[in-house]
């Protein structure tokens, strides 16, 4: 008998379940969860320019900052200085900096972070060409394992200003980035694929806060419309640095424009140093009617499509302070001054328009490769045909690489050098002291070699970097670009323009710095479609 109403309970609980599934019952089925949102980013950046050996092997930090390691200190949008690995800093007259690192930080490797590996790091920058730092083998001290002390060589109150530059980032001891790229950051090194790829994944011991993305791949696309294509096809979910001309069509697509604040600067250098026989802008009267002879509301609304701003100086003039900027006057649009100062020192028209003296042609070699030359875009094919109007022929010279246009620096291939440039450290005497300051890092290499006057602009680049003062060192930066722009018009400003990038809409978090090397992706994340 037992069994039986066993048997019929079952019988019982079956009708249910039939009448519930044919809906019996009017309540809705629960809806199964949402599957889970993809947190993988494909990132489209201009040419890979990674050093692979040396102590200048930058695989993961510079110019490509892949999140893979830190600094002690960061910049923010409006170039203030952060603290990162560094709790807190102070200074040690005479010239001592004594930093207190944080605690309970580890490198991808395991190993623990600790004044040895601020050492280890600073060691392998004071090995390096360009220590615009002024390392030594012994500046570095090991107060205790939270405690790390710097003397550099000479007096340097910007120091702290300085590093946060990502290539002044702390390597894990024993490791080199282009064999072991091993950091601190929210992303660990996967993979690296010269002119290729760099490959990072989340890092879940990140001491700042796990990532939402699991892993990013940054793909080496040179060409801008190859790199807005593969945002448009689905190739990449954010591209950095869109051409002005892409901007209207990728916003009619859907895709989300991210501007900076204008943080890049646009100018021309002469090449006034002689070198190889090239003595055409040793001409004072050359050099100024060239600023004179260029359009810049041209520029701004056609070429730049009102994506810049008109701001004569080669730093944001947000940094330098209203007083300093003020002080410069930079060039307005001229075109008969510049005429007559040409006229004036002897360069007169030929019977093809171009002008020549003392039997020279004014024919001049216009350089266009830093950072590179797509960059650029048409500036090059505008500068020419407006200095074709006042009699200047100029060559254009595009460099294929960042190799091929160092090496024209080097040289001294080139009068004219188109330069785009972006403030990469919170200091104002920055530019001024890596390429003008012949006694400086770059000293008679590079730029400095070349357009550097020497003798008042050295004297104020370097009080700048001695001086405690903020406001004097702007004051004494601030007078040095007005030398060099308005005196000796050794640079010719051209416009302040925005750092552009784009991304899918999918694509939540982003944010444009007005230093490309400052783009940080840790709160960056994917939502569905």
């Amino acid at each position: 008998m037992r069994n039986g109403r066993w048997k019929l309970r079952a019988v019982v609980v079956a009708l249910l379940l039939v009448a519930s599934a044919c809906g019996g019952d009017d309540k809705p089925n629960p809806q199964a969860e949402p599957p889970a949102v993809n947190q993988t980013l494909t990132v489209g950046v201009p040419e890979d320019a990674y050093q692979v050996g040396g102590p200048q092997a930058n695989v993961g930090q510079y110019p490509l900052n892949g999140n893979i390691y830190e600094g002690l200190v960061r910049m923010t949008p409006d170039y203030q200085v952060l603290p990162v690995l560094a709790t807190s800093w102070q200074f040690l007259a005479p010239n001592t900096w004594r930093f207190t690192l944080r605690s309970g930080v580890t490198f991808h490797d395991g190993q623990p972070f600790n004044a040895a590996a601020v050492k280890f790091s600073f060691d392998r920058i004071a090995q390096t060409a360009s220590n615009s730092l002024f390392f030594g083998p012994d500046s570095t001290k090991v107060v205790n394992d939270t405690t790390v002390e710097v003397t550099p060589t000479r007096e340097n109150r910007r120091l702290v200003e300085q590093l946060v530059h990502p290539q002044f980032s702390i390597v894990a001891p024993g490791t080199n980035p282009g064999e072991k790229t091993i950091g601190t950051g929210p992303f660990k090194f996967v993979s690296y694929q010269s002119k290729e790829s760099l490959v990072v994944e989340r890092n879940p011991a990140y001491w700042g806060g796990t990532p939402t993305l699991e892993r990013i791949t940054f793909r080496f696309i040179p060409d801008q419309n190859s790199r807005r294509l593969a945002l448009e096809s689905g190739g990449a979910d954010v591209i950095l640095d869109v051409p002005r001309e892409a901007v209207a069509p990728l916003k009619s697509k859907g895709f989300q424009i991210v501007n900076s604040e204008a943080g890049e600067q646009e100018a021309i250098f002469v090449n006034i140093s002689g070198i190889g026989g090239r003595t055409i802008m040793q001409d004072s009267a050359v050099r100024h009617a060239i600023g004179y002879a260029i359009d810049r509301r041209a520029l701004l609304t056609g070429v730049l499509e009102n994506q810049a701003v008109d701001e004569q100086t080669w730093l944001p003039g947000r940094l330098l302070g209203r007083e300093n900027v003020s002080k410069i006057k930079g060039y307005t649009y001229d075109r008969a001054k510049a005429e007559q100062l040409l006229q004036s020192a002897g360069w007169v028209a030929g019977s093809d328009g171009v002008r020549q003296k003392d039997g020279k042609r004014l024919s001049l070699d216009m350089i266009v490769g830093f950072p590179t030359a797509e960059v650029h875009g048409s500036i090059p094919e505008f500068l020419q045909d407006q200095l074709k109007r006042v009699g200047i022929e100029t060559k254009i010279v595009k460099t294929p690489d960042r190799a091929s246009n160092s090496a024209r620096v080097a040289a001294g291939d080139g009068d004219l050098f188109l330069v785009r440039g972006s403030q990469n450290d919170t200091n104002p005497t920055f530019h001024l002291n890596f390429l003008f300051n012949t006694k400086g890092p770059s000293g008679q290499q590079g730029y400095a070699r070349l357009v550097g006057p020497g003798g008042k602009v050295d004297d104020l680049i370097n009080q700048g970097l001695a001086d405690p003062d903020s406001a004097k060192v702007k004051s004494l930066a601030g007078e040095a670009w007005r030398i060099l722009i308005d005196d000796e018009a050794i640079v010719v400003p051209l416009a302040a323009v925005f750092r552009i990038n784009a991304t899918a809409t999918t694509v939540k978090g982003f944010v444009s710095q007005p230093s490309d090397l400052q783009v940080l992706f840790h709160e960056v994340s994917r939502t569905a479609g």
